[in-house]
Protein backbone atom coordinates (compact mmCIF):
# COMPACT_ATOMS: atom_id res chain seq x y z
CA UNK A 1 0.00 0.00 0.00
CA UNK A 2 1.35 3.42 -0.95
CA UNK A 3 1.71 6.04 1.76
CA UNK A 4 0.70 9.70 1.45
CA UNK A 5 1.50 12.27 4.11
CA UNK A 6 -0.49 15.30 5.16
CA UNK A 7 -0.35 18.08 7.74
CA UNK A 8 -2.21 16.59 10.67
CA UNK A 9 -4.27 15.94 12.63
CA UNK A 10 -7.19 14.36 10.77
CA UNK A 11 -9.71 16.94 9.64
CA UNK A 12 -7.33 19.67 8.48
CA UNK A 13 -7.78 21.23 5.06
CA UNK A 14 -4.55 19.46 4.06
CA UNK A 15 -6.06 16.13 5.12
CA UNK A 16 -9.14 16.93 3.03
CA UNK A 17 -6.93 17.77 0.03
CA UNK A 18 -5.10 14.45 0.45
CA UNK A 19 -8.41 12.58 0.56
CA UNK A 20 -9.58 14.35 -2.62
CA UNK A 21 -6.30 13.60 -4.39
CA UNK A 22 -6.14 9.95 -3.28
CA UNK A 23 -9.83 9.17 -3.87
CA UNK A 24 -8.81 6.58 -6.46
CA UNK A 25 -6.40 3.86 -5.42
CA UNK A 26 -5.38 2.31 -2.15
CA UNK A 27 -3.48 4.72 0.12
CA UNK A 28 -2.33 4.82 3.71
CA UNK A 29 -2.71 8.34 5.13
CA UNK A 30 0.15 9.43 7.41
CA UNK A 31 -0.16 12.62 9.51
CA UNK A 32 2.86 14.85 10.18
CA UNK A 33 3.10 17.62 12.79
CA UNK A 34 4.51 20.36 10.55
CA UNK A 35 5.42 21.18 6.95
CA UNK A 36 9.20 20.65 7.24
CA UNK A 37 8.78 17.14 8.67
CA UNK A 38 6.16 16.35 6.04
CA UNK A 39 8.46 17.34 3.17
CA UNK A 40 11.44 15.57 4.74
CA UNK A 41 9.24 12.48 5.03
CA UNK A 42 9.14 12.25 1.24
CA UNK A 43 12.84 13.05 0.93
CA UNK A 44 13.75 10.32 3.45
CA UNK A 45 11.50 7.75 1.77
CA UNK A 46 9.14 7.35 4.73
CA UNK A 47 6.20 8.13 2.43
CA UNK A 48 5.83 8.03 -1.34
CA UNK A 49 3.97 11.34 -1.63
CA UNK A 50 2.95 14.32 0.49
CA UNK A 51 0.28 16.99 0.22
CA UNK A 52 1.37 20.45 1.37
CA UNK A 53 -0.23 23.91 1.14
CA UNK A 54 1.66 26.26 -1.17
CA UNK A 55 -0.63 29.22 -1.81
CA UNK A 56 -3.77 30.88 -0.43
CA UNK A 57 -5.86 33.39 -2.34
CA UNK A 58 -6.01 35.73 0.70
CA UNK A 59 -2.75 35.11 2.52
CA UNK A 60 -0.47 34.51 -0.49
CA UNK A 61 2.42 32.07 -0.75
CA UNK A 62 3.24 29.54 1.97
CA UNK A 63 6.91 30.49 2.05
CA UNK A 64 8.15 27.52 4.09
CA UNK A 65 6.83 25.12 1.43
CA UNK A 66 8.44 26.98 -1.49
CA UNK A 67 11.76 27.52 0.28
CA UNK A 68 12.09 23.89 1.35
CA UNK A 69 11.37 22.60 -2.17
CA UNK A 70 14.05 24.93 -3.53
CA UNK A 71 16.74 24.71 -0.86
CA UNK A 72 16.33 21.74 1.47
CA UNK A 73 14.66 18.69 -0.05
CA UNK A 74 15.22 16.60 -3.16
CA UNK A 75 11.55 16.34 -4.15
CA UNK A 76 9.43 17.20 -7.19
CA UNK A 77 5.98 18.73 -7.57
CA UNK A 78 3.86 15.83 -8.81
CA UNK A 79 0.35 17.28 -8.74
CA UNK A 80 -1.87 20.06 -7.41
CA UNK A 81 -5.25 20.38 -5.70
CA UNK A 82 -7.25 23.57 -5.19
CA UNK A 83 -9.85 23.60 -2.41
CA UNK A 84 -12.28 26.35 -1.41
CA UNK A 85 -11.81 27.40 2.21
CA UNK A 86 -15.25 27.27 3.80
CA UNK A 87 -15.42 27.80 7.56
CA UNK A 88 -18.27 26.46 9.65
CA UNK A 89 -19.35 26.84 13.26
CA UNK A 90 -19.34 23.35 14.79
CA UNK A 91 -20.58 22.00 18.11
CA UNK A 92 -21.72 18.77 19.68
CA UNK A 93 -25.14 17.50 18.60
CA UNK A 94 -28.01 19.06 20.51
CA UNK A 95 -26.09 22.29 21.21
CA UNK A 96 -27.49 25.56 19.83
CA UNK A 97 -25.67 28.75 19.02
CA UNK A 98 -27.04 30.37 22.17
CA UNK A 99 -25.48 27.65 24.33
CA UNK A 100 -21.93 28.43 23.25
CA UNK A 101 -19.59 30.24 25.61
CA UNK A 102 -16.17 29.38 24.12
CA UNK A 103 -15.03 29.29 20.46
CA UNK A 104 -11.85 27.48 19.44
CA UNK A 105 -9.97 27.66 16.14
CA UNK A 106 -6.71 28.49 14.43
CA UNK A 107 -5.87 32.23 14.68
CA UNK A 108 -6.10 32.62 10.90
CA UNK A 109 -9.59 31.13 10.82
CA UNK A 110 -10.65 33.28 13.77
CA UNK A 111 -9.44 36.37 11.91
CA UNK A 112 -11.29 35.37 8.74
CA UNK A 113 -14.51 34.88 10.74
CA UNK A 114 -14.13 38.00 12.89
CA UNK A 115 -17.30 39.67 11.57
CA UNK A 116 -19.44 36.58 12.20
CA UNK A 117 -18.07 36.18 15.73
CA UNK A 118 -18.91 39.80 16.52
CA UNK A 119 -22.38 39.94 14.98
CA UNK A 120 -23.68 36.43 15.72
CA UNK A 121 -22.08 35.71 19.08
CA UNK A 122 -21.39 39.13 20.61
CA UNK A 123 -18.72 40.32 23.02
CA UNK A 124 -19.50 37.80 25.75
CA UNK A 125 -17.97 34.86 23.88
CA UNK A 126 -14.51 33.65 24.87
CA UNK A 127 -12.03 32.99 22.05
CA UNK A 128 -9.37 30.28 22.42
CA UNK A 129 -6.71 29.83 19.69
CA UNK A 130 -5.79 26.29 18.58
CA UNK A 131 -2.90 24.85 16.60
CA UNK A 132 -5.27 24.04 13.72
CA UNK A 133 -8.97 24.07 12.86
CA UNK A 134 -8.96 20.28 13.09
CA UNK A 135 -7.41 20.37 16.58
CA UNK A 136 -10.17 22.78 17.59
CA UNK A 137 -12.83 20.39 16.26
CA UNK A 138 -11.27 17.47 18.14
CA UNK A 139 -11.14 19.47 21.39
CA UNK A 140 -14.81 20.44 21.00
CA UNK A 141 -15.79 16.83 20.38
CA UNK A 142 -14.01 15.79 23.59
CA UNK A 143 -14.83 18.92 25.62
CA UNK A 144 -17.74 20.63 27.36
CA UNK A 145 -21.00 21.18 25.48
CA UNK A 146 -20.64 24.97 25.63
CA UNK A 147 -17.54 24.82 23.40
CA UNK A 148 -17.76 25.48 19.67
CA UNK A 149 -15.18 25.26 16.89
CA UNK A 150 -14.58 27.06 13.62
CA UNK A 151 -13.51 24.37 11.17
CA UNK A 152 -14.47 22.71 7.89
CA UNK A 153 -17.35 20.43 6.94
CA UNK A 154 -14.71 17.73 6.52
CA UNK A 155 -13.65 18.17 10.17
CA UNK A 156 -17.29 17.98 11.26
CA UNK A 157 -17.57 14.58 9.61
CA UNK A 158 -14.27 13.32 11.02
CA UNK A 159 -15.14 14.25 14.63
CA UNK A 160 -18.90 13.71 14.57
CA UNK A 161 -19.88 17.34 15.16
CA UNK A 162 -22.98 19.25 14.12
CA UNK A 163 -22.74 22.18 11.69
CA UNK A 164 -24.59 25.09 13.31
CA UNK A 165 -23.70 27.65 10.61
CA UNK A 166 -21.69 27.32 7.42
CA UNK A 167 -19.95 29.85 5.16
CA UNK A 168 -19.13 32.11 8.09
CA UNK A 169 -15.84 33.40 6.65
CA UNK A 170 -15.74 37.04 5.63
CA UNK A 171 -14.45 36.35 2.12
CA UNK A 172 -16.33 33.86 -0.04
CA UNK A 173 -13.67 33.47 -2.75
CA UNK A 174 -11.01 32.07 -0.40
CA UNK A 175 -9.17 29.04 -1.82
CA UNK A 176 -5.96 27.20 -0.99
CA UNK A 177 -3.71 25.56 -3.54
CA UNK A 178 -1.94 22.40 -2.40
CA UNK A 179 0.85 20.56 -4.21
CA UNK A 180 1.64 16.87 -4.15
CA UNK A 181 5.35 16.15 -3.67
CA UNK A 182 7.16 12.98 -4.75
CA UNK A 183 10.65 11.81 -5.71
CA UNK A 184 9.76 10.76 -9.25
CA UNK A 185 8.83 12.92 -12.23
CA UNK A 186 5.32 13.01 -13.78
CA UNK A 187 4.73 12.06 -17.42
CA UNK A 188 2.89 14.53 -19.70
CA UNK A 189 -0.91 14.43 -19.73
CA UNK A 190 -1.65 17.11 -22.32
CA UNK A 191 -2.98 19.54 -19.69
CA UNK A 192 0.02 20.36 -17.53
CA UNK A 193 1.85 23.05 -15.60
CA UNK A 194 5.56 23.43 -14.93
CA UNK A 195 7.17 25.16 -11.96
CA UNK A 196 10.70 26.49 -12.33
CA UNK A 197 13.17 28.60 -10.35
CA UNK A 198 15.97 30.74 -11.76
CA UNK A 199 18.20 33.73 -11.05
CA UNK A 200 19.63 36.35 -13.41
CA UNK A 201 22.54 38.78 -13.44
CA UNK A 202 22.12 41.97 -11.43
CA UNK A 203 22.00 44.14 -14.54
CA UNK A 204 19.31 46.39 -16.03
CA UNK A 205 16.90 44.41 -18.19
CA UNK A 206 18.07 40.94 -17.12
CA UNK A 207 14.70 39.83 -15.76
CA UNK A 208 12.88 41.47 -18.69
CA UNK A 209 14.93 39.52 -21.23
CA UNK A 210 14.39 36.28 -19.28
CA UNK A 211 10.61 36.69 -19.19
CA UNK A 212 10.52 37.87 -22.80
CA UNK A 213 11.44 34.32 -23.81
CA UNK A 214 8.03 33.08 -22.70
CA UNK A 215 6.16 35.87 -24.47
CA UNK A 216 8.01 35.13 -27.71
CA UNK A 217 7.22 31.43 -27.27
CA UNK A 218 3.52 32.13 -26.58
CA UNK A 219 3.78 30.37 -23.20
CA UNK A 220 1.42 31.68 -20.54
CA UNK A 221 2.85 32.35 -17.08
CA UNK A 222 0.34 31.72 -14.30
CA UNK A 223 2.49 32.92 -11.39
CA UNK A 224 5.78 34.71 -10.72
CA UNK A 225 7.33 35.69 -7.41
CA UNK A 226 10.75 36.28 -5.89
CA UNK A 227 12.35 34.50 -2.94
CA UNK A 228 15.66 35.27 -1.19
CA UNK A 229 18.61 33.24 -2.49
CA UNK A 230 19.89 32.79 1.09
CA UNK A 231 23.23 34.22 0.00
CA UNK A 232 23.63 38.00 0.12
CA UNK A 233 21.03 40.65 0.91
CA UNK A 234 19.29 41.77 -2.27
CA UNK A 235 19.94 38.54 -4.22
CA UNK A 236 16.78 36.77 -5.32
CA UNK A 237 15.48 33.68 -7.05
CA UNK A 238 12.41 33.91 -9.28
CA UNK A 239 9.79 31.19 -9.00
CA UNK A 240 7.56 30.85 -12.06
CA UNK A 241 4.58 28.63 -12.92
CA UNK A 242 3.89 28.22 -16.63
CA UNK A 243 1.44 26.32 -18.79
CA UNK A 244 2.80 23.16 -20.44
CA UNK A 245 5.06 20.23 -19.60
CA UNK A 246 8.84 20.29 -19.57
CA UNK A 247 8.79 17.55 -22.25
CA UNK A 248 6.65 19.68 -24.61
CA UNK A 249 8.89 20.84 -27.44
CA UNK A 250 7.88 24.51 -27.16
CA UNK A 251 8.44 24.54 -23.40
CA UNK A 252 11.73 22.66 -23.71
CA UNK A 253 13.13 25.15 -26.24
CA UNK A 254 12.07 28.10 -24.09
CA UNK A 255 13.66 26.61 -20.98
CA UNK A 256 16.87 25.87 -22.87
CA UNK A 257 17.04 29.56 -23.83
CA UNK A 258 16.31 30.61 -20.25
CA UNK A 259 19.03 28.30 -18.93
CA UNK A 260 21.58 30.07 -21.13
CA UNK A 261 20.62 33.44 -19.63
CA UNK A 262 20.37 32.29 -16.00
CA UNK A 263 22.96 32.16 -13.26
CA UNK A 264 20.93 29.36 -11.68
CA UNK A 265 18.06 27.30 -13.10
CA UNK A 266 16.04 24.29 -11.93
CA UNK A 267 12.73 22.62 -12.76
CA UNK A 268 10.66 22.07 -9.62
CA UNK A 269 8.22 19.80 -11.43
CA UNK A 270 5.79 19.29 -14.31
CA UNK A 271 2.35 18.06 -13.30
CA UNK A 272 -1.32 17.99 -14.36
CA UNK A 273 -3.27 21.20 -13.91
CA UNK A 274 -6.02 20.78 -11.35
CA UNK A 275 -9.44 20.37 -12.94
CA UNK A 276 -12.31 21.55 -10.74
Amino acid sequence: MKRIGYLGPQGTFTHEAAVVYASEGCWQFVPYPDIPELIHGVDRGEIEQAVVPIENSLEGTVNITVDMIIHEADVRIYGEIILPVVHCLLAQHGVGIGDLKVILSHPQALAQCRKFLRTALGNGIRIMPSTSTAAAAKDVADGPKEWGAIASKHAAGVYGLNIIRDNIQGHYQNSTRFVVLAKERRAPTGCDKTSIVFSVDDKPGSLYHALKIFAESHINLTKIESRPMRTNLGEYLFVVDLEGHVEDSIVRRALDRLTEQSKYFAVLGSYPRFQR
